[in-house]
């Protein structure tokens, strides 16, 4: 049978964990948007200072196809759900190909009558890290020398991080690199990247958070580089094509990735 509304959490589906589980609906709120603004003075209306997205809510909707004269499988069933849903992870749904997001769930459902066959449940997961739908496999581009610019061509309609990694593909160290794009820029000074050695800049989001890291790989071992960056607090490419731009201390392979986020 084929299914209208699937939803999986890193590839477990919720309709798979018992087949008395039925999604009735999945549903992605509003975003919770936040406008900073400030008194131009003297004219009407204000000047909007900053904005930014603080969270971004999914609701699913699923009933329990079990009788209701067997409540302890029903109890059972909803447990399984709840079990389901308690440590979040990347969720996909069926009808947004090749997007996910990363949740925690925020709201569960109450019990009520569990008799009750005509009931529904809702569970409220919330995105925070990144409070956006997000391509799950960006393209990445290649560039390689000691400096150069190139095209990346980004997916969704929001801003998003360009993300990289850097190697030192000659034989002394590189200590500069410097990359551009969208009006944002990082410089990076004292990198001592060894023969060898990865720059990796990329972010790690567990739902709650979204956590940038700045690394030198060596081997098979990391250490911080980001005291080395300035610039920036981001480096950001917007919807569509992007010129990434970069120069090095030295020769090196820069791999770029930035997925495209949709409102």
């Amino acid at each position: 049978m084929t299914l209208s509304r699937r939803a999986a959490l890193d590839g477990a589906q919720l309709d798979a964990v018992d087949k008395r589980i039925l999604i009735q609906g999945i549903e992605t709120q509003a975003g919770k948007d936040t406008i900073g603004t400030a008194n131009p003075g003297g004219t009407d209306g204000l000047r909007v200072t900053a904005r930014k997205r603080d969270s971004l809510d999914i609701l699913i909707r699923f009933s329990i196809n079990e009788k209701s004269y067997r409540p302890a499988e029903r109890e059972a069933v909803f447990q399984k759900a709840m079990s389901w849903a308690a440590t979040g992870g990347w969720l996909t749904v069926n009808y947004k190909s090749g997007q996910k997001i990363r949740v925690v769930p925020a709201q569960y459902p109450g019990e009520g009558d569990i008799l009750n066959r005509e009931n529904s449940y809702n569970i409220t997961f919330r995105a925070m890290g990144i409070p956006y739908w997000q391509e799950a496999d960006p393209e990445p581009v290649t560039l390689t020398g000691a400096s150069g610019s190139g095209t990346i061509d980004v997916g969704g309609n929001q801003k998003t991080f360009l993300e990289f990694s850097f190697q030192n593909t000659g034989s002394s160290a590189i200590n500069t690199l410097t990359i551009s794009c969208a009006g944002t820029q990082y410089q990076f000074a004292g990198l001592g990247l060894a023969a060898g050695e990865t720059l990796i800049c990329d972010h790690l989001d567990d739902g709650t958070k979204c956590l940038q890291r700045i690394r030198i790989l060596s081997g098979s071992t990391y250490r911080s580089a980001m005291a080395k960056r300035s610039g920036s607090d981001e480096l950001m490419a917007a919807p569509g094509e992007n010129t990434v731009s970069y120069t090095a201390g030295g020769a090196g392979i820069l791999t770029l990735t930035a997925a495209g986020r949709y409102a």
